[in-house]
């Protein structure tokens, strides 16, 4: 297998790049706004030139957006880009929930917002409503709650620009990531349960507890039939709000994911290697995992040389430390409740407020 391009200078690509290496298969990645090129691991970067470029037989993303011309847009378009039908549909939220809709795969209920009076029609029929951006929304960017009057949304999310979701009473967030390759053969984890702050990820519990076999076998269903539709090779994940029984999809996400990082420690084949095997047309594996696994996003903090001291493995990102970014992880894995509670007890100053008492709320029913 030749080498693999990846979209996106970040952390997801070196990550990548590091699982491919025990394969030899060089995994490079293209700075889009920048237009460069930078091998592997390293930060230095090269021009990228005609030449360079071509000489990728496939290449993925390790985000939605990119600019909307130059090298990086017209890479991404590319019949060689292994997400290309992905990037045409997920990145807008219009298009994405008409996606799902199409497929019959259950959402919140929604509707465009195309001008003031579709949200006080929403609000009429459905009382509280989220208002999101149809595009460049994440980690709580773009997105509003409205209860009453919608005064808080801004006029720009407004004409053409945003949708507008029933507010859901959902009792946790869980989600699902698994893989494609070119042939369709799909594998998947295990769903894992996931808590939010001001909408950034911050820290995942996997496996989920109280996951039957029905439940698992929805959220497998459900990425399957996405991955088939969009002709997609490599590691997706869905997110999903479980509403009793069942589950409404939330956010799809064409790359590796947050949610999945817990796997470089927790399983025995990391999503960083699926999405490589996927791609490389490399045999592809249900990764096993323990039953005890966390991860604990590293958020707006600086690198300390006590962590390396404490429980668990840290992925340190090598970014610039502002407030709400994400600048690295913490994966741990444990033999049992308790000694996974007194693991997660080392890291109570990277996490939020009540955080660790909520995944034990969550293990209680595997004590």
């Amino acid at each position: 297998m030749g080498p693999i391009l990846v979209l996106g200078g970040g952390q997801l690509g070196l990550m990548m790049a590091e699982a491919a290496a025990r394969y030899g298969i060089a995994v490079d990645r293209y700075d889009p706004e920048g237009d460069r090129l930078l091998p592997g691991t390293s930060d230095l970067g090269v021009p990228a030139t005609t030449d360079t470029l071509a000489r990728y037989a496939r290449i993925t993303v390790e985000r939605e957006a990119f600019p909307d011309t130059g090298p990086g847009r017209e890479l991404a378009e590319s019949e060689r880009c292994v997400a290309r039908g992905a990037l045409a549909v997920i990145p807008d939220r219009f298009t994405q929930k008409s996606m799902l809709d199409d497929l019959g795969i259950a959402t919140a209920p929604w509707r465009p917002l195309d001008q003031q009076g579709d949200l006080g029609n929403a609000l009429s029929d459905w009382g509280p409503v989220v208002v999101k951006a149809r595009s460049g929304g994440y980690d709580g960017r773009g997105m509003w709650f409205a209860d009453e009057d919608g005064a808080d949304v801004p006029e720009a999310a407004i004409a053409g620009k945003a949708i507008i979701e029933k507010k859901i009473p959902f009792s946790r967030e869980l989600s699902v990531v698994g893989a494609r390759n070119p042939a369709g053969e799909m594998v998947f984890y295990p769903l894992v349960r996931n808590w939010h702050v001001n909408g950034i990820l911050c820290l995942t519990l996997a496996p989920a507890a109280a996951v039957d076999a029905a439940l698992q076998a929805e959220a497998e269903t459900a990425l399957g039939q996405i991955m088939t539709r969009l002709d997609y090779a490599g590691v997706m994940a869905v997110e999903f709000f479980q509403h009793g029984e069942h589950l409404l999809v939330n956010e799809i996400a064409p790359r590796v994911h947050n949610s999945g990082h817990w796997s470089q420690e927790g399983a025995d084949i990391s999503q960083f290697e699926l999405h490589v095997r996927a791609l490389a047309d490399l045999p592809l594996a249900t990764p096993q995992c323990g039953p005890f696994n966390a991860m604990v996003n590293l958020i707006g903090v600086d690198f300390r040389d006590d962590w390396l001291s404490r429980a668990g493995t840290v992925h340190w990102y090598g970014k610039s430390v502002r407030p709400g970014r994400k600048v690295g992880h913490v994966n741990l894995v444990a033999g049992s409740a308790e000694d996974l509670h007194a693991q997660l007890s080392d890291w109570l100053d990277v996490m939020p407020d009540g955080a660790l008492a909520q995944l034990d709320d969550e293990l209680n029913s595997r004590r």
